[in-house]
């Protein structure tokens, strides 16, 4: 059994999962470049992480898909996987705290660390355990559930743990990323956030690959659909509001960035939330 929410076609929020016993999953993960956090809700899994030592992850507890790492799950019964996708912009609104952890001591990180799921998120996963399996509210509020996740585990576990915890986004490179997060929104194309940057075009789009594993095209876009889909699915703004204020040349070109960005046209997103007479177009 899966339930899976994607925010559009190209990336996934949450997938919720039930493997029988001796079910395998071996490939590289995590999918896109992007990090994935794994909670074991009940079973549980050996891991084997660039086939080297064996790890087991009993329920309730959780650990994090690392990127360029390759990764053999097997389960060791029948088990029940949460898994919530954590892409480095997704981390933004908690920078301040993230800062606080870089600035840890820490020794070398491990490969593998892994958390107990703390009461407290045990509980907010059983709801949205529920909310997938019901299919219920739109792709933008379960980034809203994600988002509080991050707050739940600032809140819920000491620093030290968590710095092992992030570690794979706690990277040398996360200045850049801030940078990128901060201003991304004040440049119209990509040749002006590297003017931003202080870099030359060409060094910019390489170090955002880097960063990104993305073009900086294709990730302004993305981020623009995001909002564009939160502006629709708050329902207070009219389609043509919405294409005004995100300087579409006409509502045709704003309908077609929708259709390719959200898998929709506007109006089909409306009224899938039941907000039809807000389109006034």
């Amino acid at each position: 059994m899966e339930n899976a929410v994607e925010t559009s076609k190209y990336r996934k929020v949450w997938e919720n999962m039930i493997f029988p016993k001796g079910y395998q999953i071996e490939k590289q993960l995590p999918s896109h470049n992007i990090p994935m956090i794994f909670f074991v809700i009940t079973g549980s899994v050996d891991l084997k992480i660039n086939d080297m030592k064996t790890h087991s992850v009993f329920s309730n507890e959780m650990f994090m898909a690392q990127i360029d790492n390759s990764y053999e799950i097997t389960m060791r019964e029948q088990t029940h996987l949460l898994i919530c996708y954590v892409p480095m912009e997704a981390w933004y609104d908690e920078q301040q705290w993230i800062d606080d952890l870089i600035l840890q001591e820490r020794s070398k990180p491990e490969e593998f660390f892994k958390l107990p799921i703390k009461k407290i998120i045990v509980r907010y996963l059983s709801l949205l355990d529920f909310y997938l399996k019901e299919g219920i509210y739109p792709a933008s509020f379960y980034e809203l559930k994600r988002q509080e996740l991050f707050f739940l585990f600032f809140f819920n576990y000491q620093k030290n743990d968590l710095a092992q915890f992030l570690q794979c986004i706690l990277s040398k490179d996360i200045q850049f990323k801030k940078f990128v997060m901060g201003n991304y929104l004040l440049a119209k194309n990509v040749q002006e956030l590297a003017k931003i940057a202080n870099y030359s075009t060409s060094g910019f789009i390489k170090k955002f690959r880097k960063c990104f594993n993305d073009s900086p095209y294709n990730w302004m876009q993305e981020q623009k659909a995001k909002q564009i889909s939160l502006e629709i699915n708050r329902g207070v703004k009219s389609l043509q509001e919405i294409a005004s204020e995100y300087k579409f040349s006409s509502y045709q070109h704003f309908s077609v960035f929708c259709k390719s960005r959200l898998g929709s046209p506007p109006t089909e997103i409306l009224g899938k939330n039941g907000l039809k007479n807000l389109t006034n177009i």
